[in-house]
């Protein structure tokens, strides 16, 4: 820029001092090319008494591949005596922006430039001062900013970044100098700070508010180097602010970034890069950018003691808004180390040290998370994986470790088990595998008896005894898609449960749905009527769900039945049991005997139980035992014996939720059965 200037300037003193007289005097320079900059279309002219108006205009300016044009300079007041060339008042006009006040002097003798832009804004005065001076091939010239608005950068910056600061606010203090000599530019050190800064764009993704900062950097040209080789470093700090980039919101807090490097044509290169980030923790950085493309080509990063809370709740967590883990909270230390080259990661290592994972919508929480897991994109590795204590859906899990084979993109785990209350579940052939934006994985495993009655007290729901174990047969993911291959076997109320069928459509996401069928076989009616209080129920039933569908785990669809199950067995029901049934069944139920005797009677006989639901549109079409049509009704208890009972249900068609609050009501606890 300063040999730009030097030579119009010196242009115009020949053609002044040559033609003093003249009523006007104009200079045009078709191209100027400097390493700096290139210019085209100059033209500078004099007109007025005594060649007082001085006219300069450029049709286009580039500066490190920005272009300006039609930028234009007028001064009314334009003196020249001997070596001297000056102007006090002076208007630039850059473009489509206002007119900007500007004074220049010039001293061929001296050899130097001084420009100088004063304005006033508000209370506050505006300066940004240019000064230069030369001799024989060296320059040396210093730009002094005081109080300078950061919509004066905005022209320099790319077109989007440009949009975000042309209505911004805030100031810059600060001085660049930079000297040069017959090959251009060579070397620069530059120190400014950002006071207020504020800007926003218009779609509302990145906005900053109140910042506060300072960078200083130095580069220098080695010429040492065949090419344009660039020695450079920088220190940034960031004292206060807000800043908003979707996802991430960031305090400044005292962060601090040194880098240094050296850059030519091709590419940007970090060598040495140390980020500190308060509250969180320090990392050393190198990389390389490919400037032709702008795009990040080598990176190695190092961290070793990074505050996992901080860490978690500023950078990693906004990433997790709107996904199954939004309420994820962290605690701990980390380190890691990252090896990226050529546009891939090659290695990444990552360490946890007494680490806690929780959910807030309490699913689960990990607890002593002790963690070397080392990755790497060719060869095997073995990840060594610790898990302390930890609570899924409220029930406790004891100490494990995890066997985690690493194989590029691939996982596995050959066996694995866990303690659960005071059985252990097992996990066999885990494998999981990334391909394309999904990950694809699959399991199988087995639960041993674990008491129902610990199982109950930790899901804090009524008290239930026997124990619960099953098997589990292969379990898949693949598209967003849960399968089971197989039946999930369970034993429970000294009976059977048997899973089928099941698939599960975004299990993590915020509203899964579910397609399954369930079959229970010979369940001790004792056992489960003991559990709620429901009346006493003795003998055996099967229970069939098929054909189940739930949507973001509610019922919008199923087949359901209960039957006694075959075989020779007593078979008793209390009377708080058929007041309770007969309440499901709808008012009158009770209609073999008069109800009068149900208050003699504590327990009657029957024969067979039978009831059907059919979910369709939230309305529960019912049904009973399917040998037994009575004109106006349908047979749910089918009494035998001495004293004997039939429950007969009127109610056709209930809406699924009333009937789920019929059952909550009746199956509270010290609730007496309503005879009406």
């Amino acid at each position: 820029m300063v040999k730009l200037l030097v030579k119009i300037l010196s242009a115009l003193f020949i053609a002044i001092s040559s033609a003093y007289a003249a009523p006007l005097i104009t200079l045009s320079v078709d191209d100027v090319h400097s390493p700096l900059l290139d210019a085209k279309g100059i033209k500078a002219s004099l007109t007025g008494p005594r060649a007082s108006l001085l006219e300069i205009t450029l049709g286009e300016i580039t500066v490190q591949g920005k272009i300006w044009r039609n930028l234009r300079f007028s001064c009314h007041a334009f003196q020249f005596s001997g070596d001297l060339i000056s102007c006090d008042d002076g208007v630039l006009r850059l473009s489509k922006s206002a007119p900007i006040p500007a004074t220049f002097h010039y001293s061929s003798r001296d050899k130097t430039l001084d420009v100088k832009i004063q304005m006033t804004s508000g209370e506050a005065s505006e300066g940004w001062r240019f000064s230069a001076h030369w001799g024989g091939a060296a320059w040396e010239g210093v730009l002094t900013v005081t109080n300078g608005q950061v919509t004066r950068i905005a022209e320099l910056l790319p077109d989007k970044e440009r949009e975000m600061l042309a209505s911004a606010n805030g100031k810059i203090n600060g001085m660049a100098k930079l000297r040069g000599n017959a090959g251009g530019l060579a070397n620069i050190e530059a120190n400014f700070a950002v006071d207020g800064l504020a800007f926003s764009d218009v779609s509302g993704l990145h906005a900053g508010e109140n910042i506060s900062g300072e960078i200083t950097a130095k580069a220098e040209r080695q010429n040492r180097q065949p090419g344009n080789l660039w020695e450079w470093q920088a220190d940034m700090t960031w004292p206060l602010g807000e800043i908003f980039w979707q996802p991430i919101y960031f305090t400044g807090q005292g962060h601090r970034l040194h880098v240094s490097g050296s850059l030519d044509d091709d590419i940007i290169r970090l060598l040495k890069g140390n980020l500190m980030l308060a509250g969180i923790g320090e990392a050393d950085l190198s990389g390389v950018v490919d400037r032709s493309s702008n795009t990040l080509r080598d990176l190695d990063l190092r961290a070793d003691n990074l505050e996992l809370s901080a860490l978690f709740s500023q950078v990693l967590k906004p990433f997790l808004e709107n996904t199954s883990l939004t309420g994820l909270k962290a605690a701990g230390y980390a380190g890691i180390y990252l090896r990226y080259r050529n546009g891939a990661s090659e290695l990444l290592t990552l360490n946890l040290r007494d680490v806690s994972v929780e959910d807030e919508r309490e699913r689960f929480t990990f607890r002593g998370v002790n963690a070397n897991v080392p990755w790497q994109a060719r060869g095997v590795s073995a990840a060594d994986i610790s898990i302390r204590s930890s609570q899924l859906l409220r029930i406790p899990l004891g100490e494990f470790r995890i066997p985690l084979e690493i194989n590029g993109q691939d996982l596995a785990i050959s066996r694995m088990t866990i303690p659960v209350l005071d059985g252990e579940f097992t996990l066999e052939n885990f494998r999981a595998s990334r391909q394309a934006q999904d990950w694809h994985w699959q399991f199988s495993g087995g639960l041993s008896p674990v008491s129902m009655q610990k199982l109950t007290e930790a899901l804090k729901s009524r008290p239930m005894h026997g124990t619960l174990s099953g098997t589990i047969p292969k379990v898949s993911y693949t598209g967003h898609t849960l399968e089971m291959e197989g039946a999930l076997l369970f034993k429970v109320f000294d009976g059977t449960v048997e899973l089928r069928n099941l698939m599960v459509l975004d299990p993590m996401g915020r509203a899964p749905s579910l397609v399954a069928d369930l079959d229970m076989r010979n369940l001790d009616l004792d056992l489960l009527t003991g559990v709620f209080s429901f009346g006493n129920m003795q003998g055996r039933i099967d229970v069939a769900v098929h054909g189940l569908e739930l949507f973001d785990w509610k019922p919008t669809k199923f087949d359901a039945s209960v039957m006694s199950s075959p075989g020779n067995y007593p078979r008793r029901i209390s009377q708080a049991a058929v007041q309770n049934i007969s309440s499901l069944g709808g008012s009158g139920a009770a209609a073999a005997i008069q109800r009068s005797f149900l208050h003699i009677f504590e327990e009657f006989g029957y024969s067979k139980i039978g009831w059907s639901c059919s979910l369709r549109n939230g309305i529960c079409h019912m049904g009973g035992i399917a040998s037994e049509h009575p004109a106006q009704g349908y047979v749910i208890v089918k009494g035998w014996g001495i004293p004997a009972i039939t429950v007969i249900g009127y109610n056709r068609n209930v809406d699924w939720w009333e009937l789920i609050n019929r059952l909550q009501r009746i199956t509270q606890e010290n609730v007496k059965p309503i005879f009406q």
